[in-house]
């Protein structure tokens, strides 16, 4: 009996206090694992947020980039009976530079030193085309009385109808600035025959238009009319085709201002496209119903400019604008708007996990830790439309720079 009881004696436990220094280890364990997990899970969170960022944005640029490459695609620009080109206008033809390996300076050299020779041969082109018979439909002046009109152009009850030739058919991209965020208005054609240019050949009653070749214009196709030598357009909508037993004709809503040999060219229906940014969300007009749809998240703001040449015949870009001033929708002459030869566009796309640090500032910042946000190498401070914390934000800024085609290839002829 003796022999048990000091057995039992001699089962000692943990104490307390050892109790306590294995409570401490294994909390200052687990505080160790959950700051390695949180901070992992935060990067993780963060990584993923700038790759979701890279994609919207990357699309974003892709869909806009694709519209204004169809910018005035249809809009007729030559007759096509321009002179004939023979060897003694022939050599005014001009090759690529080579810039690679070149500083921004010996670029700029290179430029100035071409440059005359470049202002001659827009010279000699812009004599040869003048020696032809041809117009441009870039011309059309929105100051003339056959400007104004009304006309459903693109079939979409929805959007209001045209009321000037040279704003809602012609202008190939509108911009419109905005504080926070800019819109880009992209109008072109979609006829098959890309606007090929024929003569009128009669003119019968109110209403209907020969010409001189079948064009394929279709029912309800937008036909515009150019004269040469003439700023003055007419714009219609072709109701019926091979009437009056004559192939080559339509009848038209009107034919009110048009005379014989005029040019008439169908542009098919014209789109009007719009995109812009609302609540944090890239949107584009619906071609159906004309409204406003969302296609993209976390896209914070888009900016726009003009790429201008000095005159309208030259093709070298000589300085970038916002849609201000003389540059306004409201303002924009055709001389002026005849000199935009490309539009670049940026696009934010936004990482929408919020920081508990400041980890953006704008593009002139000082600080050392947060990026820089540049557009066009400019600032641009979203506190107007995400608020005080936008710094807390991670954001990808995308640019791309277009040219538009038909206001280069009408280049002489402007």
């Amino acid at each position: 009996m003796q022999k048990k009881l000091q057995n039992s004696n001699n089962q000692q436990g943990f104490s307390l206090v050892e109790l306590m220094v294995g409570l401490v280890i294994g909390l200052i364990a687990t505080l160790v694992v959950m700051q390695t997990f949180s901070a992992f899970e935060g990067r993780k969170r963060s990584t993923t947020g700038i790759a979701d960022a890279q994609t919207n944005g990357n699309i974003a640029l892709y869909m806009i980039q694709r519209e204004l490459q169809f910018a005035g695609y249809g809009i007729p620009l030559t007759s096509g009976t321009l002179p004939t080109i023979n060897l003694a206008n022939a050599a005014n033809t001009f090759q690529f530079q080579d810039y690679t390996g070149k500083t921004l300076a010996e670029v700029k050299a290179i430029q100035d030193a071409a440059l005359p020779a470049y202002n001659a041969k827009i010279s000699a082109d812009k004599a040869l085309v003048a020696g032809g018979v041809n117009y441009s439909a870039l011309k059309c002046d929105s100051a003339s009385p056959s400007d104004s009109i009304s006309l459903d152009t693109d079939n979409i009850s929805a959007l209001p109808n045209a009321t000037s030739i040279a704003r809602d058919i012609i202008s190939p991209v509108i911009i419109t600035d905005g504080a926070n965020s800019d819109s880009i208005l992209v109008h072109y054609g979609d006829s098959n025959s890309g606007a090929i240019s024929t003569d009128i050949s009669t003119l019968i009653g109110s209403n209907y238009i020969g010409v001189d070749n079948n064009m394929g214009c279709r029912n309800n196709d937008v036909v515009l009319v150019t004269r040469n030598g003439s700023t003055s357009c007419f714009a219609t909508k072709v109701t019926a085709t091979g009437v009056n037993g004559l192939v080559n004709g339509m009848t038209v809503l009107s034919n009110a201002g048009m005379a014989q040999n005029d040019k008439v060219a169908c542009l098919g229906q014209v789109r009007a496209v719009t995109f812009d940014v609302a609540g944090n969300q890239l949107r584009r007009t619906n071609p159906t119903t004309g409204e406003q749809e969302s296609v993209l998240t976390e896209i914070v703001s888009m900016q726009a400019q003009y790429g201008v040449a000095d005159v309208a015949n030259s093709e070298l870009v000589s300085s970038w604008q916002d849609a201000t001033g003389i540059w306004a929708p409201a303002s924009i002459s055709v001389d002026d708007r005849n000199r935009i030869k490309v539009v670049r566009v940026a696009v934010v796309a936004r990482n929408n996990l919020l920081e508990k640090e400041v980890v953006t500032q704008l593009c002139d910042g000082t600080a050392v830790e947060p990026v820089r946000l540049c557009v066009f190498g400019n600032n641009l401070d979203l506190s107007g439309t995400l608020g005080a914390n936008w710094t807390n934000y991670r954001y990808r800024v995308y640019e791309v720079a277009v040219p538009l085609r038909n206001m280069l290839a009408a280049s002489p002829q402007l």
